[in-house]
């Protein structure tokens, strides 16, 4: 018998967490992160996500810079930055780092790649914070980059975010074409084995979720809707960025995995998780939604 690996939503956060646990081997040393209520009234001053493509070349690979920072508008209990960066769909790259009583993070590496390439950073911002009587509130925010990198023996090294010459339109479009279709094999083989009717839902890739802190997703609220991705991201954390839990019951490193789909179904029960672990097994998350559980 199939079936799904559960992310696990309720309505209170101390819920979420104690089912999500049950699922996913935490390190206890390792921060995590756990969603509850939203503060309204907490502001980031500033949050940012940018890959810049350096001059020269090392060992005959590019090399992108890629950092991230953010400011909070005050010293919190918890500040939390995840970063994940994608090439051509597959993840390539993770980025952690928490604090405790500050309210700034910032965090850079360097990746190095041989091949033009599509490059997808999204960074979930994090806070934590601790009020009078025991009351404890969060924060979020997301920041997010896409840079094109044109490596190739007939050309210059190059890199842009909007296709402006003729050149970088092919390029856009064979890079695109080429994530989408590693994307949609995903989503089949997915769909086929575990039977998803995909039709009945709404599907979002990652990099297009950072959208979603301006607009609502389709039959929700802008409240419920920053709810969803709060707990979306405690669940990715826990269940993706920590490790991917294969059917077998071991958990493998997400490095090489494709980027996630988000599938939130039509009729607002749940949302599901979609990615392919480097070795090809369909992984489905299932989280559902408030009022549902």
């Amino acid at each position: 018998m199939k079936k799904y690996l559960f992310l696990g939503i309720s309505t209170l956060a101390i819920a979420v967490s104690a089912l999500v646990i049950q699922l996913q081997i935490v390190n206890p040393s390792e921060e995590t992160i756990t969603f509850f209520p939203i503060d309204e009234s907490v502001r980031y001053k500033s949050a940012s996500t940018t890959l810049t493509l350096e001059k020269n070349k090392k060992n005959n690979l590019h090399r992108i810079d890629w950092k991230e920072s953010s400011l909070l508008d005050r010293d919190a209990y918890l500040r939390q930055d995840l970063g994940l960066l994608y090439v051509n769909g597959l993840l390539k790259g993770k980025v952690g780092k928490w604090e405790q009583d500050t309210a700034d993070l910032s965090q850079e590496e360097i990746i190095s790649t041989g091949e033009s390439a599509r490059y997808d950073a999204i960074t979930f911002h994090y806070t934590e914070l601790h009020g009078a009587g025991d009351k404890i509130t969060s924060a979020q925010r997301m920041s997010d980059d896409m840079l094109y990198v044109i490596d190739s023996p007939f050309s210059p090294l190059h890199s842009f975010r909007i296709a402006k010459s003729k050149l970088e339109k092919e390029w856009k479009n064979v890079l695109d074409q080429s994530t989408v279709n590693r994307l949609n094999k995903s989503l089949n083989k997915a769909a086929k084995t575990y039977g998803i009717q995909t039709a009945n839902y709404i599907t979002i890739p990652l990099d297009e979720i950072r959208k979603y802190e301006d607009q609502p997703i389709r039959g929700f609220s802008q409240t419920e809707t920053a709810n969803i991705l709060g707990k979306l991201w405690e669940g990715l954390y826990k269940n993706y960025y920590l490790g991917i839990k294969k059917s077998d019951g071991t958990v493998v490193d997400p490095i090489d995995s494709t980027m996630p789909l988000i599938l939130v179904s039509k009729d607002k029960s749940h949302l599901l998780v979609v990615t392919q672990t480097k070795d090809g097994e369909s992984i489905v998350l299932k989280q559902l939604l408030q009022g549902n559980t």
